[in-house]
């Protein structure tokens, strides 16, 4: 961060009177520049000076990686740290509403929870659904989804079944054995805090007495149902409370349902915003590429993108690769050819350097590049995500080891191996009571209640598995390790035997190979071609949202059409903004315009070289674009 960043060179910069601003306020600001730590300076101050032992602060976010990062920045000083404890509150928005709101009530009603898991709920009432019904459901191409439900009453979502009809009613009667059986999906706790303020409405002066100060960060990504049921807390009626959110509208990539966004209290709001144009991340001729993809321009202003000795910005060095359908296989390698030629041997140690696109999973094999998988076959979608929500319990470990690789920190990374435990718990016998709590690992350890010789094998486990990292074989998963990891679960759950959907979430699942035979746990693609050796991470643009990268390279993916192909008029420069357009448009603005303002030094994009004509070619690289063709193992610049 350079000396002036929140006073400016001249005093004038926009951060500064937004740092000093202590009443109810939006902050606008464009990617990079430095939103989150001029949130955590405001209250790392704010800190120093609160005195209060029963009042605190509130700091919501909208994802566990924006928590975590505001934590982590919170933590590296003394002021910060007090914010970490008791009385404030630092966390998701889920987080809130689920311990101050809804596990309060539905534990008053008598409901013991043992998950908050959409994918175990979802099965579990699924099976309770008379197969007659399901192959009702499936025959209109639905499936478990449609049990979820929208109010107390258990009433689902609209899935194209009257009320009156048998498998309406037996959807509905699964979705409140569900609730009897403490089985949740995580948006549906928001059906049981709104039925706590609807009852004791007193609750909101009480949660606005406790909390004072309101910060939200990521705001721009909640939806109408969480934009709602804050406002009815903080906000609605007498005596609101001093808050303060920061978000973008053009990087809203979160979609619910089919929602834009908030309805109810739109951001930014009126006189109260503050808008942040410039950018510490990247230099100007990134922000030049940018600017047109954003729904509403803002002007950037680029005012990063200096490399680690100073070397100024790559202005007119960012690059187009095209190809061929059946060199798409090249493009990853074509891509470190580029890192290659661009930086410094010191700079390509040192470096971060991501792959990603707007689609990261599917099977579909048409349309050819559909999603990441296209450029790497390997390539393993359910641990991609920033916040990963894993399919096999070997994905649970490999997301744990990615934790610990990329914060060099131990305790969330047990805490998401326990998560996993407790989950295989959960599938042995779902009648078992395993309760929602904070810290998963304390939870798996006091479950085993003072069984030394399982305790002994899970904390070996957790050493072997998470802080040494050691990824397992096959033949060590299938030879002992799903087998302890059974024991440990069927103690946990007091399950009789191992039960087939058990049996299925502890199946071995490959990881992918690299060059050289190396397993990659984390979706990572290394070039040892030459000496520095070159990791590239591959993803999804929402597993990369908040991030900072050397360079960057945005991949063409399909979803009805192919994205970077729609977007060649803002590419091209003759289109700006999102006026005019309709909501899918908007969806592929945003995504893209979230994936080009990762980069600080070299933005990169791939796309079929039959997108463009000659002259388009012409205009690309008058905007400052390199282009190069990708074929036959080599790289070749127009």
């Amino acid at each position: 961060m350079p000396p002036y960043a929140f006073s400016g060179a001249d005093g004038a910069d926009p951060r500064l009177t937004i740092l000093r601003n202590n009443t109810t306020l939006d902050v606008e600001a464009c990617p990079g520049s430095g939103k989150t730590t001029l949130l955590v300076a405001k209250l790392a101050i704010l800190a120093r000076y609160w005195s209060s032992r029963d009042q605190g602060i509130c700091v919501l976010s909208h994802t566990n990686a924006a928590r975590r990062e505001i934590e982590k920045k919170l933590g590296r000083t003394s002021e910060g740290q007090r914010l970490l404890s008791y009385p404030h509150f630092v966390g998701t928005i889920h987080g809130f509403v689920n311990e101050y709101l809804a596990l309060p009530w539905l534990r008053s009603k008598g409901v013991k929870v043992k998950a908050i898991d959409d994918e175990l709920s979802l099965d579990w009432r699924w099976n309770r659904i008379p197969h007659g019904s399901r192959y009702a459901i499936e025959q209109r191409r639905m499936g478990a989804n449609v049990a979820r439900y929208i109010d107390a009453n258990h009433t689902p979502k609209d899935f194209g079944f009257r009320e009156n009809t048998a498998t309406y009613q037996q959807v509905r009667d699964a979705c409140a054995a569900s609730t009897e059986a403490g089985l949740f999906c995580h948006e549906e706790m928001f059906v049981w805090a709104s039925e706590f303020l609807a009852v004791h409405p007193e609750v909101a002066a009480s949660i606005r007495c406790r909390f004072p100060i309101l910060f939200i960060d990521e705001v721009q990504d909640n939806s109408e149902l969480q934009t709602q049921l804050l406002h009815k807390v903080f906000i609605e009626g007498d005596v609101p409370v001093i808050r303060q959110r920061f978000g973008d509208q053009n990087q809203s990539i979160y979609d619910y349902s089919g929602e834009e966004g908030a309805v109810t209290d739109t951001f930014p709001h009126g006189p109260i915003a503050r808008t942040i144009p410039n950018s510490h991340r990247f230099g100007q001729s990134i922000a030049d590429l940018a600017n047109p993809l954003a729904i509403v321009p803002q002007g950037l202003v680029g005012q990063g993108g200096l490399g680690l000795n100073g070397e100024e910005e790559l202005a007119g060095q960012h690059v187009m690769l095209l190809f061929e359908e059946a060199d798409i296989e090249q493009i990853l390698p074509g891509y470190a050819h580029v890192l290659r030629e661009t930086f410094a041997p010191e700079e390509l140690a040192a470096g971060d350097f991501t792959a990603v696109a707007a689609v990261h999973a599917t099977d579909a094999a048409d349309h050819v590049p559909r999603s990441v998988r296209h450029y790497w076959t390997s390539y393993d979608p359910d641990i991609a995500r920033s916040d990963p929500q894993p399919k096999k319990m070997v994905q649970f470990i490999r997301a744990a080891q990615r934790i610990t690789k990329a914060t060099g920190e131990h305790t969330e990374a047990v805490d998401a191996f326990a998560k996993g435990i407790l989950k295989l718990a959960r599938f042995m016998n779902d009648d078992a009571t395993i309760t929602i709590r904070r810290f998963k690992h304390r939870y798996v350890i006091e479950l085993l209640d003072g069984d030394k010789a399982r305790i002994d094998l899970y904390q070996e486990l957790v050493t072997r598995l998470v802080i040494d990292g050691n990824e397992p074989t096959q033949a060590e998963w299938e030879g002992g390790i799903s087998a302890s990891l059974s024991d440990l679960a069927i103690a946990i759950s007091g399950a009789a035997r191992e039960m087939p959907q058990a049996t299925r979430f502890l199946e071995w699942m490959e990881a992918g190979d690299n060059p050289g035979d190396e397993p990659s746990p984390i979706n990572v693609v290394y070039d040892r071609t030459q000496e520095p050796p070159i990791t590239v991470r591959l993803g999804s643009i929402h597993s990369v949202k908040g991030e900072t990268h050397t360079a960057t390279l945005v991949l063409e993916s399909y979803n009805r059409t192919h994205h970077l192909h729609a977007l060649k008029r803002w590419l091209l420069g003759s289109r700006n903004g999102g006026a005019g357009q309709n909501a899918a448009m908007h969806r592929r603005l945003k995504l893209h315009y979230v994936a080009m303002t990762r980069p600080q030094r070299l933005l990169c994009l791939a796309m079929r070289a039959d997108s463009w004509s000659q002259g388009e070619i012409g205009t690309l690289k008058a905007r400052g674009w390199r282009v190069a063709r990708v074929a036959n193992g080599e790289t070749n610049f127009l």
